[in-house]
């Protein structure tokens, strides 16, 4: 079994994928966006992980790959990405 495909992924995480630096400035509001459609879609909060931030342990919002759908559609919600081009 391979860990890192039910690994949950963060905001941080999901944006140094697409070309963005993980502590991008505007990450918070970007992950703010993701949090409110996940409430509005599934009616609960977002699962929380642990990361290392700033070398410290922080509990951070955290979503499974199968609500990976979640932070593409907060990329198309949030004015700061929406126009930016995605790289995969």
């Amino acid at each position: 079994m391979n860990v890192l495909v039910n690994r949950r992924i963060t905001v941080a995480e999901y944006l140094a994928q697409h070309g963005l630096p993980a502590d991008w400035r505007f990450g918070s509001w970007y992950g703010r966006t993701a949090a409110q459609i996940y409430r509005q879609t599934y009616r609960r909060e977002p699962s929380k992980a642990w990361r290392w931030i700033n070398g410290r342990p922080r509990r951070v919002m955290a979503y499974r790959p199968a609500e990976v759908h979640i932070l593409a559609a907060a990329w198309q919600r949030y004015p700061r990405t929406r126009r930016l081009h995605v790289t995969v």
